[in-house]
Formats: C-alpha cells, structure tokens, sequence
C-alpha cells in the first residue's frame, strides 16, 4: 500500500521544504500543489485559511491554518480540522493521522451502500448534491453514526449562535432528508429526531 498524501497548498516554498524534511520519516508523503487538488490526487489537504472559500471541494478533506480567530469561519466552509498559528510538523502529522483515521466514505445500510464524492453523496438510486451547509451537518452525523449529536454541537459546526440555532439546524434537516428522499425512498427518513436531544443516523 502507497504511503497517504499530504497535498501542500500555499505559496511558502520555504515553509513547505520545512515541512517535507520533518514529515521524511512520517507514513506520509508531501507533496506541493499550486490549487487545491481534485479528489484522488491526494489524500488530505493542507492550506492557509485564506485559500479556504466555497470554490474549493472537501474531497480530500481539508486542513486549514491560520489565526485563532478564524477556527469558526473555517470549519464553516468545510473543513476536517485547524491548525492554529504557530504550529509545528509533528502537530499536523497527530491531526493528519486523526483525520484520516475518520474519514470513512462508504456507508451500508440495509436499503444499499452510500458513498460521498465531493459535496454529493451516491446511492442506490442516484446521486445527491447538498450545499455547504448541509454537507457539513450530514458528514457530522455519518462520522458519528449510532450516536446522538445535539443542536447546538451542529449549530456550532456551521457558526451558529444560541438564538434560532435550533431552528436553523432543523431546517437543514429536513433539507437534507428531502434530498435524500427525492433519489433513494427505501432510506425513509434517514435522520432520526432523538426528542429533547438533536439528531443522529441509525
């Protein structure tokens, strides 16, 4: 089996030599891309927060860094994990490790198997596209499968404040089901609602 790739994206070309010389004896291989790359051209990406925007795809899932004050807007816009200024080589080969060791991609279920490619998910019955939002809340919850995650821990991943997050949560849920519903009707309603909880996927 080849060693993962770690798609260096920035215009640092010290950083990035200083970065390959400590990741040398690491299971993982760096390498230096001018954009984000698409999916299959490296396993994980590693990028200045001000790279992050709705352009680019969370397939591989993304690693930003950057200031402490935009952890939130980055995990908003897709991202798996934050590397907050300063940080070292063996920082981001432990957050390397953990992203990818959680990065399931198929999922089974007894109405056929689910697989992400992009922001789309792929069923039996077709494939379905989600928005920003939307992909970060169902990617929650299939990373967490069996497992309740309340509204606010879903709030929080998309930015939200106390007020209305309740609301704003359950809307993209009921997005997401109709979605879901709309291409593959043996998932019937895919999310549960755990009363007085939040939500999970059975």
């Amino acid at each position: 089996m080849s060693s993962p790739t770690i798609a260096f994206v920035g215009s640092d070309p010290l950083q990035y030599e200083t970065m390959r010389a400590s990741l040398a004896r690491s299971p993982f291989r760096l390498r230096a891309f001018p954009t984000p790359p698409n999916d299959g051209e490296a396993d994980l990406v590693i990028m200045p927060v001000d790279r992050l925007d709705s352009s680019v795809s969370m397939a591989p899932p993304v690693i930003a860094w950057g200031p402490a004050g935009l952890m939130r807007w980055a995990f908003l816009h897709g991202c798996v994990d934050y590397l907050r200024e300063p940080w070292t080589a063996d920082e981001l080969l432990l957050r390397a490790e953990a992203a990818l060791s959680r990065r399931p991609s198929r999922f089974e279920f007894p109405w056929g198997t689910v697989q992400w490619e992009g922001d789309a998910l792929r069923t039996p019955g077709g494939r379905v596209t989600f928005t920003r939002r939307q992909s970060v809340i169902l990617r929650a919850l299939l990373r967490c499968r069996g497992q309740v995650i309340p509204r606010e821990a879903l709030a929080a991943l998309l930015g939200a404040g106390a007020a209305g997050c309740s609301r704003r949560v359950d809307v993209h849920i009921s997005a997401i089901r109709r979605r879901i519903q709309a291409v593959e009707r043996r998932a019937g309603s895919f999310i549960t609602c755990v009363r007085g909880q939040g939500y999970m996927i059975a």
